[in-house]
Formats: C-alpha cells, sequence, structure tokens
C-alpha cells in the first residue's frame, strides 16, 4: 500500500511537472523528418498542417534533429506543406487522419526558390510505421455505404481480424434488443470500452450494452485497437472502440433518406416454413435528415442529425406447450415420442387416476390458470421435434434520435468542441423475445421496454507554443431502463388473485404492477416468467485531459481521468422476483409422492412445490468514482525504428450504496455457533447496525463502504516498436506488449444488496391455491445470506501482446499479417460458497454428495457447509483465467470511391470462464463446477470460434459526368456494395440439468445447471444433421449410463461446436445527379442473400433434463439413460433472406 500510494505521488508530481492531463483519444497526430538531398536533417522549415474540409490551421517548425509534430488534430483531411528559404516547398495532399492515428511522413525538400512547389499525393492506404499496437478503422464511406441490416454501425465491426461474435450478439437492433458483444482479440465480452468522441458509451451495469448508437450518417469513423495499444488508453481489459461523429464543413451539405421494408419481399423463417405456417410479418420504415456547414467560415461549423425507426416485427418462436385436453386434467391424448411425459398417477393410490382423467373436483384452480400462460398446440410436430405450437409474434419497436454538433475555431491555436446526442428506444408488448432481454416467449402476459439514452462531451484544444499541446475534456453518459407490464391485464390479477403471494402486495415496491409467479420450467415445458416491474437508471460524469509535449526526438504524453458515477438499479433482478417462484414438485403433504407429470403436478389440488418468494428493498444506489494517470514516450530512436513505452496506473473504487444498505457473505466471520442466523457471515458497512436493528445477532463491520478491500497496485506497463524496414514507408515489422486493468461490471455490487436483513425471504413448499405453510416448510422471514464478495483486492486484467508484419503489395493496397495473444488474470466468476462436498459431515458413512444426489424431491439433506437449509450463496470471486493464440491477417485496398478489405483469423482461447456473461448470479457457463478441482472449469471460452472471414467491397462505377443521354443515365453512377461472413461454431458444452428422479443433478453438488455428463469416446460430438437438419449435437456422444452418482463427469467446458455461419448481403445503389449540388441515390439492399438457414447456438438444446434414466439397486449409479427427444436440437435461426429499398437526396 505505501509503495502504491508513493508511485501514485511519484507519478501526480511527474504530471504536475508537465501538465494536468485526462486522456482517451479521439483526435490524430502527423510527425515526421524533414531532410535535403544529402540526407541531412533540415532544422527551422516551417510546417502548416490544414484541414481541407474546414480551414483549421496548425503551424510548427522543426528542431535541431529535423523532426516536426502536430498533434490533437481532429480527423480529416489534410495538406502538409514544409517551407525553408533555399528549398522548393513541399506539399504532401490528401491525407486522411482517422481516429487515433499517428502518422509518419517524411519530407526530402530540393534546392530552389520557396515560389516553386512540389506536391504528392499520399497513399489511400498508408503502411503504418509508427506504434505497436494492433487496430483498424471503418470509414465514414464504408459505414454509409455498406449493406447494414438495421443501419447499426456495431456490424461493421465484426469485420475486423480477431472479433469473434457470439451468436447472440444482435447487430440490427439497438436499445435493449442490441448489444455490444463483441469477444476481441481474445477479451471477453464485457471486457471493451466503447467511446462516442471520447464520452464514455458503456452501461457499467452489464459492461454489454451501449447507451446510444450514433446514426450511420452521422459518423465520421470509428478504430478498433484490438490489442497493445498506447498507456493514454484504459478502463478496459479488452478492445477500445473509438467512435467519431461527423462535424461541418465550411460548405454546406445535407441529406434526406429513407429505407422501407415489407415481409413480401422476404424469405420464410425456417422452422415457421416446416409447420406450414405464415410468414412472419415485418414492416419497416427509416427515415431521418442530416444537415452540416458553416456558421462562419474557418470559423465556426455545425453538424446536425435526426432519425426515426419505426418498425413491427414477427419473430419466429417453436415450443413444446401442454394440449387443451391436458389443461382440463385429461390425458388420454395421442403421446408425442420423446416428448410427452408419462401417464399421470394419483399420488394417494400410486395407480392411474380413473380414465387417466384428474377428477374435477381435485383439479387447481390456480393451476388450471396459470398454465393458461401457455398458448394451445396449432400444429402437429414433425419426426424428431417436439414442437406443437409454431407462430410469429409481431411486435412494435419504435426508436429515435436527435445528435447535434458544434466546431468552434476560437483563434489558430485553440479549438472547441460540443456534441450532444440521445436516443428514444420503446419495444411495447408483446415485447421482442431476445437473446439476452425480455420475457418468457408467450405473448399472454407481456411487458412494455422503454430505454432512453444520453450522451454529451466538450473538448478544449489548446496549443501552447509550437511544442505543446492540451485538450481539456468533460462528458456525461446517461440512460434510463424502464420496464412495465403488458399484455394480458386481466389474466394476470386473476393468476395473482388464484395463487396468492406470501407477502401481500402492499409490502412490495411496485404495488398494482406485479407480475404473476415465475414457473421456472420441467418436464421440457418452458419457465413462465413475466420481466415487469424494473427500473434502472445510469449517470456517468467524466473529465479528462490530454497534454502532448515534442522535444528532440521525442513526443511525450502525459495524462489521466477522474470520474463520477452512479447507477440506481432495482436489487434481485426483475420485479417478478417479488412473486413465489416455483420449481419441481414436493408432493402431497404427507405424502411425499408427485404424480410423475408437470402438468398433473400443476393441475392436482394441495399439490406441493419448491418455492421462494422475496420482499425487499427496491434499489441498490450505487455510487463509484475511477481515478487514472499515465504518461508515455514515443521515441523516434532512428530514422527507421521507433519505440513507444509508457504506463498506466489506475484506481478503480469499489462501488458502494448511497444508503449503505448492502451486505455481503464472507465465509470468515461465518460462525456455527450462531446457526442458520439470517446475518451469520454477512459483513456490513462501517457506522452501520442493520443486523442487530433487525433483531439478528450476526453481522460484522466490512473494510469500508463498498464492503470489498480497494486495489491500489494496479500500474499497466505498455512498450511497442515499429520499424519502417525499408525506410520507404512501404514495409513495417511492429510489436507491442502491455497490461490492461478493465473496470469490471457493477454485478457484485448490486447482488449485495439482496441479503438480510433488506430482503425478507420465505423459500421451501407451498401449494399453488394457497399461502399457508402446509408443513411447517416456510424458511426464516429474513431469509439467508444469498451473496458476497471474496476478500481480496484483485482488479481484473490482461496482458497483451502481438508481432505483426505489413507491406503494401500494390498502390493503394496492403498486406497485413501477424500473431496475436491475450491471457486473461483475475477475471471475475461465481461460484456457489455452499456448495455441496465431497465427504461424510452428517457421519451416516455415505458420501455428502451422493446422498444429495438421489434425495427426494423438495427434501434435500442439510449437507451444505454454512448451512441454511438446502440454500445456495453466489460468491463473486477473481479466480478466472484465459489464454489466447492467432493468427490474424487482413487485406485493405482504397482507390478512388472504392473500397476493400477482407480479413482471416486462426485461433483458440482457453479459459475456465465462458467470456461472454454478463449476468448477475450463478450460471451454467459462468459459475464454478467443482470447489474441490480447479481444473474441471478448463476448456475452450464460448468466444471460441476457430475460423473466423470477413470480406466488405464498396465498388463504384464510373459516374460519366462527361457523358449525356441515355448512355449516362443507365450506366452512369452504379455502385456496389457488399459483406461476406463465414465462421466456424462457437464452443458448446452440453450439461445435464436436473433429472427424473434425480433433483439434486448426478453430481449432487447442490446446483444443477452447471454439471456435466461423460462423453463418449471415439463418437463425433456432431450430428450427421443431413435428415435432420436443426438436429446440431448428436446424442450418441454424451451418456450418463454407468455415472457414478456424487462424481464429476469427464465431459470439458467447450468441448463441442455449435453450427457455423455463412451469409452474403448485397447492395445496389444509382446515384442520378439532378444539379450540380444535388444527388439523388436508390438502393436495393439483400440481407442473406442467398437465404442460407443458419441455426444459432443461443436456443441449442444443450441440457439432459428431459432424459430417462434407471439406478441401480444400490441407488449409486446410473444404469441406463435415454437422452430427451429434443436433445442437441436447435431452436432459433438468424434471419432469412430480407430485403429493403432506400432513398437517398444529397446536396
Amino acid at each position: 500500500m505505501r509503495k502504491s500510494l508513493l508511485l501514485l505521488f511519484v507519478l501526480s508530481s511527474l504530471l504536475a511537472s508537465v501538465a494536468p492531463a485526462f486522456a482517451q483519444r479521439t483526435t490524430a497526430s502527423v510527425r515526421g523528418t524533414v531532410t535535403d538531398p544529402s540526407k541531412a536533417v533540415v532544422p527551422g522549415a516551417t510546417v502548416t498542417v490544414t484541414n481541407r474540409d474546414t480551414g483549421l490551421t496548425r503551424t510548427t517548425t522543426t528542431n535541431a534533429e529535423g523532426v516536426y509534430s502536430v498533434s490533437e488534430l481532429p480527423v480529416g483531411r489534410y495538406t502538409v506543406s514544409v517551407e525553408l528559404q533555399g528549398f522548393k516547398t513541399a506539399t504532401r495532399t490528401d491525407i486522411v487522419l482517422n481516429v487515433a492515428d499517428d502518422l509518419k511522413i517524411d519530407f526530402e525538400l530540393s534546392a530552389g526558390a520557396l515560389s516553386e512547389t512540389v506536391s504528392v499525393s499520399a497513399e489511400s492506404t498508408p503502411v503504418k510505421t509508427v506504434g505497436g499496437d494492433v487496430s483498424g478503422v471503418i470509414t465514414g464511406q464504408q459505414v454509409r455505404e455498406l449493406p447494414l441490416n438495421g443501419r447499426n454501425f456495431l456490424q461493421l465491426a465484426t469485420l475486423m481480424p480477431g472479433v469473434s461474435a457470439p451468436d447472440f450478439l444482435n447487430v440490427k437492433d439497438k436499445g435493449l434488443l442490441g448489444g455490444s458483444d463483441l469477444s476481441v482479440s481474445g477479451g471477453g465480452v464485457t471486457a471493451n470500452m466503447w467511446t462516442v468522441d471520447g464520452a464514455n458509451n458503456n452501461d457499467v451495469g452489464s459492461n454489454r450494452t451501449i447507451l446510444v448508437y450514433p446514426s450511420v450518417d452521422a459518423i465520421e469513423e470509428f478504430k478498433i485497437l484490438r490489442n497493445s495499444y498506447g498507456a493514454e488508453f484504459g478502463q478496459a481489459g479488452g478492445a477500445q472502440i473509438n467512435i467519431v461523429t461527423r462535424g461541418g464543413t465550411n460548405d454546406f451539405h445535407g441529406s434526406g433518406f429513407y429505407f422501407g421494408r415489407n415481409d413480401k419481399l422476404d424469405a420464410k423463417n425456417y422452422f415457421l416454413e416446416k409447420a406450414k405456417q405464415p410468414k412472419d410479418e415485418l414492416r419497416r420504415n427509416d427515415f431521418g435528415w442530416t444537415l452540416g456547414g458553416p456558421i462562419m467560415k474557418n470559423k465556426i461549423q455545425f453538424f446536425a442529425s435526426q432519425e426515426w425507426n419505426k418498425e413491427k416485427r414477427g419473430t419466429p418462436r417453436a415450443f413444446f406447450v401442454p394440449t387443451a385436453a391436458e389443461r382440463a386434467g385429461n390425458f388420454n391424448g395421442p403421446a408425442i415420442p420423446g416428448c410427452t411425459l408419462r401417464t399421470p398417477i394419483d399420488p394417494l393410490t400410486g395407480a392411474a387416476f380413473p380414465g387417466n382423467q384428474i377428477p374435477s373436483n381435485r383439479l387447481s384452480p390456480g393451476g388450471q390458470t396459470f398454465l393458461s400462460l401457455y398458448p394451445l398446440p396449432n400444429v402437429t410436430p414433425s419426426a424428431g421435434s417436439c414442437n406443437n405450437w409454431v407462430t410469429s409474434v409481431t411486435t412494435p419497436i419504435d426508436y429515435r434520435q436527435e445528435n447535434g454538433r458544434l466546431d468552434y475555431t476560437i483563434s489558430n491555436s485553440s479549438r472547441l468542441m460540443v456534441r450532444y446526442t440521445q436516443d428514444s428506444w420503446q419495444n411495447n408488448a408483446p415485447s421482442n423475445q431476445s437473446n439476452l432481454w425480455g420475457d418468457d416467449p408467450f405473448p399472454a402476459v407481456d411487458s412494455n421496454w422503454d430505454q432512453p439514452g444520453r450522451s454529451f462531451v466538450a473538448s478544449l484544444n489548446q496549443n501552447i507554443g509550437n511544442r505543446a499541446v492540451n485538450t481539456l475534456q468533460f462528458s456525461y453518459s446517461a440512460n434510463k431502463i424502464t420496464v412495465t407490464r403488458g399484455g394480458d391485464t386481466a389474466l394476470n390479477t386473476r393468476i395473482n388473485q388464484l395463487i396468492p403471494s406470501i407477502f401481500p402486495s402492499s409490502g412490495h415496491e411496485y404495488p398494482g404492477d406485479e407480475g404473476h409467479p415465475v414457473f421456472w420450467g420441467g418436464g421440457g415445458y418452458q419457465p413462465l416468467w413475466n420481466e415487469a416491474p424494473f427500473h434502472n437508471n445510469q449517470d456517468l460524469y467524466v473529465f479528462r485531459d490530454d497534454y502532448t509535449l515534442v522535444f528532440g526526438k521525442h513526443m511525450v504524453k502525459a495524462g489521466g481521468l477522474f470520474s463520477t458515477n452512479k447507477k440506481n438499479e432495482d436489487v434481485g433482478g426483475f420485479g417478478s422476483f417479488e412473486q413465489s417462484a416455483f420449481w419441481g414438485s414436493g408432493g402431497l403433504p404427507g405424502w411425499g409422492s408427485t404424480t410423475g407429470n408437470i402438468l398433473s403436478d400443476f393441475l392436482l389440488k394441495d399439490m406441493t412445490f419448491g418455492f421462494s418468494e422475496n420482499s425487499g428493498q427496491r434499489q441498490v444506489p450505487q455510487r463509484w468514482r475511477d481515478l487514472e494517470f499515465y504518461v508515455s514516450d514515443s521515441w523516434k530512436a532512428s530514422p527507421r525504428l521507433t519505440i513507444d513505452y509508457g504506463a498506466r496506473y489506475s484506481i478503480f473504487y469499489n462501488p458502494y450504496a448511497a444508503d449503505n444498505k448492502i451486505m455481503s457473505f464472507d465465509p470468515a466471520t461465518f460462525s456455527a455457533s450462531l446457526g442458520s442466523d439470517p446475518c451469520n457471515g454477512l459483513l456490513q458497512p462501517p457506522g452501520t447496525s442493520w443486523c442487530k436493528d433487525a433483531g439478528a445477532k450476526g453481522g460484522s463491520t466490512g473494510p469500508n463502504r463498498s464492503l470489498f478491500p480497494e486495489d491500489y497496485n494496479n500500474i499497466a506497463p505498455r512498450i511497442g516498436a515499429a520499424w519502417d524496414v525499408n525506410g520507404d514507408g512501404k514495409s513495417a515489422v511492429r510489436a507491442g506488449l502491455g497490461q490492461f486493468f478493465l473496470r469490471e461490471r457493477l454485478s457484485p455490487g448490486l447482488n449485495v444488496g439482496n441479503n438480510p436483513p433488506f430482503i425478507k425471504n420465505v423459500n421451501g413448499l407451498r401449494t399453488l391455491d394457497s399461502n399457508a405453510d402446509p408443513c411447517g416448510c416456510f424458511g426464516t422471514t429474513l431469509g439467508a445470506p444469498n451473496s458476497g464478495r471474496e476478500q481480496s483486492a484483485k482488479t481484473p486484467n490482461n496482458w497483451q501482446w502481438n508481432v505483426s508484419y505489413q507491406r503494401e503489395i500494390l498502390k493503394h493496397t496492403t498486406f497485413e499479417v501477424g500473431y496475436v495473444g491475450n491471457k486473461g488474470l483475475d477475471l471475475l466468476r461465481t461460484a456457489d460458497i455452499n456448495q455441496v462436498l465431497p465427504g461424510d459431515s452428517n457421519h451416516n458413512g455415505v458420501d455428502d454428495r451422493l446422498e444429495y444426489a438421489r434425495a427426494p424431491g423438495g427434501s434435500p439433506p442439510d449437507l451444505r457447509p454454512y448451512g441454511f437449509g438446502d440454500h445456495r450463496i453466489t460468491m463473486w470471486e477473481h479466480s478466472g483465467h484465459s489464454m489466447y493464440h492467432s493468427l490474424q491477417t487482413q487485406v485493405i485496398s482504397r482507390w478512388g470511391a472504392s473500397q476493400f478489405q477482407a480479413s482471416y483469423t486462426l485461433s483458440r482461447n482457453r479459459a475456465n470462464v465462458a467470456l461472454d456473461n454478463s449476468s448477475g448470479g450463478l450460471s451454467a457457463d459462468e459459475s464454478r463446477l467443482d470447489r474441490t478441482n480447479p481444473g474441471a472449469d478448463e476448456g475452450l471460452a464460448n468466444t471460441d470460434r476457430r475460423h473466423v472471414f470477413n470480406a466488405a467491397l464498396v465498388l463504384a462505377g464510373p459516374a460519366l459526368e462527361d457523358q449525356h443521354g441515355v448512355r449516362a443515365a443507365l450506366l452512369g453512377g452504379w455502385e456496389v456494395g457488399t459483406i461476406i461472413q463465414a465462421a466456424s461454431g462457437q464452443a458448446v458444452t452440453v450439461y445435464t440439468g436436473g433429472l427424473p428422479g434425480l433433483n439434486g443433478g448426478p453430481s449432487g453438488t447442490g446446483y444443477t445447471d452447471n454439471q456435466r455428463p461423460n462423453v463418449v469416446s471415439g463418437v463425433s460430438c456432431l450430428a450427421d444433421s443431413s435428415t435432420n437438419p436443426e438436429q446440431i449435437l448428436n446424442p450418441a456422444a454424451f451418456t450418463l449410463t454407468g455415472f457414478q452418482l456424487g462424481t464429476i463427469g469427464n465431459e470439458e467446458r467447450g468441448g463441442c461446436r455449435g453450427p457455423g455461419l455463412f451469409q452474403t448481403d448485397l447492395a445496389f445503389y444509382k446515384t442520378m445527379r439532378a444539379s450540380s449540388k444535388l444527388q439523388v441515390q436508390l438502393r436495393f439492399e439483400i440481407f442473406n442473400v442467398f437465404n442460407r438457414t443458419n441455426f444459432l447456438s443461443q436456443g441449442l438444446n444443450n441440457n439432459m433434463s428431459l432424459a430417462s434414466v434407471t439406478l441401480d439397486a444400490a441407488q449409486t449409479k446410473i444404469v441406463s439413460f435415454t437422452p430427451g427427444g429434443t436433445f442437441g436440437q436447435a431452436t432459433k435461426t438468424r434471419d432469412a433472406r430480407q430485403a429493403q429499398f432506400g432513398l437517398k437526396i444529397l446536396f
């Protein structure tokens, strides 16, 4: 600690001696060396850099080494000229500066008169001869001219080498349906930093959604720093994605646009076609405008834009639902092999009900009404499928955005930029069942979703003489998520009346807006839940400043960052968690047996179910601050070698609650003598006495308000080198190495608000029709600890490194190949700290895991190490790690108005975490399988895709402006754009889930979701899909036969692959000139032009919970096993072919 504080003091003193600084670059730099014909350096030459569009001019002189440098230049087109008496003026035109560029441009002056000029046009795709980072740029032309499904810029980020997108990434939507789930060069999907003009654009709650989606017509460009970037960038262990918005110029320019879609132009979804159902509806209208120009030429320019998206979209859904007869208690209907559950038995007699019909006087009113949330079947399942309900549910989506930017050149040495953007996104009921958000797939009772976002930034750039530049920036970023109930309100109310809650409605935080109770699924039937009500808002206030100083052969940068932030989010997930949540049936009171069929269990009066219900505080008002400093130097060690080195120091303060109402479980403070005291093992903020005030005996004082130790040791070194091989700027070898610390998501801080005494919890067994305790089964009204965070000061971080070679292979064309690596350390993941452990804790001669695995439903033995009955405790810990190796290649070519780029990545990413998870608790992919065996979680990360290929082309034909008549009208102004994407499937893990008769799962750890089976040696895990295309996994490759209960299966994480991807998007544009300043562009865009069915791993049935198993006589081993009929089948696809028309008016 003392060493860290000393380092902080030294860094602060160093920064103060140079200038105050806070940074995240959205500008660019130009530097180089000026020589004469004898190669001697030329000091004292005047170098002028001029922006061709805005008139911004910066002037400097070469130093004694002939070196010049001009930094903090806005992105755009530039001309650089060099003048000195006795030499001809040298000029380089058509220089394009992209965000975060550090472009090297050397000049050789020729003897002659100053009035003579030697002008050379710059290369459109220069070889990068400065910096050891791996990066790529998406130009404004690509953003606006390539076919983007949903006009979402994020799709273009997937074209970069090293980018792996999980199947649940949605690049056609915005708002909560969208997401930024990209794994870049081996990093996690929540490890990236997204900025707009330098303003933080991350929702820090999950780190997987962004706050605003700049319109593609308002984007100048964006750059992705994929590996080993400089010390001026922080807060991310993965990539830096910097989006720069368009600014005005000295000429007025603008556009109006309209894009329309209609399902009459679309192909039918695979599942709808198979079920002979109508095509999913689609009506989409995108329209808007842009306008930019001068308020005062060379002084003040503005740019403004507005866009609307209005859509009604059908989303295909295919599931197994109860029949009308089954809902009435009649189980005489024809069985669907592998799908229909067994004929129910009467728990009172052990025999079937008379006529396989539950008597009407024994039917549960609550159960019957609850099952009405399922729709009725509308199709007969085809062979190999259980889906008897296949349809398309039409959902409304409305989006609007306003954007405005002002650039003010105060003087030749001062420039101000101000930009404000706001989004409005709404998805009213029935909500879209997206990949990570949304209600259950059945639209009876649904939710209305609303997310406005805001982003403001002000940046002041100040030249200090000819050698220094300072940029001060303030940004404010925010969003607000609101979910309210929609759909069939009468049905929701009737269910809540017939299945009464334990805690009265008046005790809930949102009385009158509660959704119906939750059913977590079982027996092949989908869970039933409702997200409403939910409220969540975030505000980020960030102050930054960059200072750059050039002297000799050095360009020194120093900076830092300070932010103060808040997020108020509903605790414990969504509003449904205040309602009863039901899972497996526990039998009739006094009998302990069930019907053997989850539907008849629901329908049979007096049947008990495992349940839990909470009533607690509404929100956790999290507050946190970030403080960072950095210093770096770019040293021109020789005319052909540049070395960059520096370090960044980060303090990411743990979030605390503004009202101090958080508690965290700490095993070290647990006392067996306190037993099931609700505060046993809990830490509380200093100066509080929450546990004592609630009448509990437990509770200890935590280290600070956040309850977790702070980490003051985050010093991140960075080093890179670039070698201009021949000194001609045509070939370069680059290398980089660095450490990168991540501002992790806020999930742990939110979930520790879900502990006693702030949350009252009742759990155990109850019937649907009554909230009375049927068997003395209810737990304590103050509940038990639910979550905690390890008491160690660690920050997730990644070591990144690369070696690459880039060569200009043709004029305007470069080829790059490189090795890129990434090692993740101290990554966040979860574990059930109260997991059942091997051993014989109750001294009955039976291993605890074996005893738990074979325990009867609803009555597992009390075998957990920290007591509290059969209760899981989520522990957030930094025990995750990953290792990524890759070959990344790319070709880029730009000529005239045309562009082409293609990339290929060969990679492997091993980890003990999923790397694609942003959940707020235990989950199958993210949670530790076995606390006693750390190696059990090793394998391929979910983000691992072995092969990824992408290509994008914008091909502009001749305008034929010198032609007239029919020839020019028909053949001139054509343009073609295409995107081709191909990738192998992402890594997939198979899980056993809860099995019939084995409610604890075969491994008996106390958490069934992440237990795995054994694999069959020599059998491919991928199915032969020639007869059934949606059968992705081979059921014969996984088995439970011979599985010893209480042990861990031998399947490795990521042991198989999901379906691959191949898709081509195509666009045709025709631009017609109406006048010298007015153009009209007609567009026709086709997505998935070849209508290839691309199944998704998301929605893949990789869970064996429908399997049937038979135990040996001793009930220690599974002797026979039959997988469920839908195991290994895909249930979702990417979009079938869609098309849209577009019209643009440009002036």
